[in-house]
């Protein structure tokens, strides 16, 4: 009987175990969920990236767009990082001039953030955001899609989105984006001034 009781005390040592030591059944618990949950969400939960450097409809400015500042990273904003014409006549960076708000118009545009508030709300799309359009100085309600041919339409409009207006924006290339993000920063710089002198 000792000798049958000793052969089998190591099977009950390690059932024991195992019975008090619940935590790899728990990893494989919470892995499964994972896959389960994965496998439940929406398509759309793993949509393209807008982020990125965007040339807008008319190739006459660039908008970066990132992560808003601030604690919902889910939400989107963008920001001019280029103008085609940064100066105006009298050689001065251009002005939010058309800003309601007196006490705006003397920022550059070049800097401005002009897209806020965007968040993903169906495949390929975010909506939700505003913009706003220096040449007016208006903000509109907006809405971003991103196409099957890697172009970016941007919708703004005031009440129904029916009565908006898009603009077909396309991806900077690489080296662009990285000249873009120095461009503003020479345009508002006094005429003395360089782009090494802004960093």
């Amino acid at each position: 009987m000792c000798g049958s009781a000793a052969k089998r005390s190591p099977a009950r040592a390690s059932i024991s175990q195992s019975a008090q030591d619940p935590r790899p059944s728990r990893r494989v618990g919470l892995f499964g969920w994972v896959l389960v949950l994965a496998a439940l969400a929406p398509s759309w939960a793993f949509a393209a990236d807008p982020q990125g450097v965007w040339l807008t409809g008319e190739r006459d400015a660039a908008v970066a767009i990132a992560p808003c500042p601030g604690n919902d990273w889910l939400l989107l904003c963008g920001r001019i990082v280029w103008l085609e014409d940064a100066i105006d006549a009298r050689g001065r960076p251009r002005r939010d001039d058309n800003n309601p708000n007196p006490a705006r118009r003397d920022r550059p545009i070049c800097g401005l953030v002009v897209l806020g508030g965007l968040r993903l709300s169906g495949p390929n799309t975010w909506d939700g955001g505003s913009v706003y359009n220096p040449q007016d100085g208006r903000t509109y309600s907006a809405d971003l899609k991103l196409l099957a041919d890697g172009a970016l339409r941007v919708r703004a409009y005031l009440g129904v989105p029916l009565f908006g207006r898009s603009q077909i924006w396309t991806r900077a290339d690489r080296s662009a984006a990285e000249r873009a993000k120095y461009a503003c920063r020479a345009a508002d710089m006094p005429p003395t001034a360089s782009v090494e002198s802004a960093r």
